[in-house]
């Protein structure tokens, strides 16, 4: 073999070995990259997941409330409706008794009306 040939075999092997290493250094940052990535994406989930976690918690929260509410709301109707109940069962007693004296009344107010007529 020719000088020549020798030396165009050595320049090319050195132009494939710096090739090689370019690769080898953009893989490395490639990889160096995807590990920064994978890392962010991590650190993402797991914001995500505390995320998740908080809004379950104000769920939890806001359904107690509403549950505190209702309930506090029915009782205080059911209450209510209690109250007027019985006020309206003393009213039908006290119409009861008005009814019974004003019969008592007409019966006493005709007897002395009798009487008088006996006179």
């Amino acid at each position: 073999m020719s000088e020549e040939r020798l030396e165009r075999i050595e320049n090319q092997l050195i132009q494939t070995v710096q090739s090689l290493t370019t690769m080898q250094g953009q893989v490395m940052q490639a990889v160096t990259v995807m590990q920064q990535n994978i890392t962010v994406m991590q650190q993402n989930m797991n914001a995500m997941q505390q995320n998740m976690t908080a809004m379950q918690n104000r769920m939890d929260s806001m359904e107690g409330t509403l549950l505190t509410t209702m309930t506090g709301g029915f009782n205080s109707l059911q209450n209510y409706i209690i109250d007027l109940d019985t006020d309206l069962a003393q009213n039908e007693r006290k119409t009861e008794d008005n009814a019974r004296n004003n019969r008592r009344l007409n019966q006493r107010l005709m007897r002395l009306e009798n009487r008088n007529d006996n006179f």
